[in-house]
């Protein structure tokens, strides 16, 4: 499943961060799988086995037996014409360039474990939280299922680099916007908005608030300095055009 939201907190928000210094580095990615399921582990596992493919995992799902089970782990591709063809769907895992090679040494910065450094399978496009080691064998013991793991995360993060659905200005005009908690000069200016599908504008801190409507990609915000808190979130409240509210700061740069 491509939901970063169902990832562990903090592996959230490397996300963002591996997004945003691989923008810098001249690498544009996207997120592919996240979390994924008992039937999706087996079905991987059984490539190469018992399937069709290319044998690419040593992890079984009934067993609980792959990161990505946890929600701890993540795989990226590219979003780049690599070969400069004109076509990008061609290139999502081209390495001739040795640019997942880059994005796994940005994201080892990060703190990150990267499937490009193992002796088994290499696996160039998997980055996953160490905290509790190279495999599940820590948090199998600790907790003994996924759900029970997923039941301890507290503060869970709001992730809003998804395909954005604006709602009309009748359904906007009936939820104004909150009015901001805190205020901080380091959020005094203009911003730019680096979601890759362009950032919701909310009533309020949130996913769950209404949305106003949609700030493009590349487009830009200002913000006076005044925000609020959704978990361990800062909800900038900006004006974007004739607009005011509140967009997500892991999303602006």
């Amino acid at each position: 499943m491509r939901n970063v939201s169902q990832l562990h907190p903090e592996l959230q928000k490397k996300v963002v961060k591996l997004q945003q210094e691989c923008l810098k580095a001249g690498i544009k990615i996207k997120i592919g799988e996240c979390l994924r399921t008992a039937a999706e582990q087996n079905a991987l596992y059984a490539k190469g086995r018992t399937a069709p493919g290319s044998i690419v995992t040593n992890a079984k799902g009934d067993s609980y037996s792959s990161m990505h089970q946890w929600g701890v782990a993540f795989d990226f591709f590219l979003d780049m014409d690599v070969d400069k063809d004109g076509k990008i769907s061609d290139d999502i895992y081209n390495n001739t360039t040795k640019l997942f090679n880059k994005v796994g040494a940005i994201g080892k910065k990060l703190g990150l474990e990267w499937g490009g450094d193992w002796k088994s399978i290499k696996d160039l496009p998997h980055f996953q939280l160490p905290d509790w080691g190279s495999t599940t064998i820590k948090l199998k013991q600790q907790y003994g299922t996924p759900a029970k793991f997923m039941a301890t995360w507290k503060g869970k993060q709001e992730v809003e680099n998804v395909k954005p659905k604006p709602t009309n200005t009748t359904t906007a005009s009936k939820n104004p916007s909150e009015p901001a908690r805190y205020r901080d000069a380091k959020y005094k200016g203009k911003f730019k908005v680096v979601a890759d599908h362009g950032l919701n504008l909310r009533t309020g801190a949130g996913i769950k608030k209404s949305i106003i409507t949609v700030t493009p990609s590349g487009s830009k915000v200002i913000c006076n300095g005044y925000y609020s808190k959704a978990g361990t979130i800062d909800w900038l409240f900006v004006q974007y055009g004739k607009y005011t509210g509140y967009v997500s700061k892991e999303y602006l740069r």
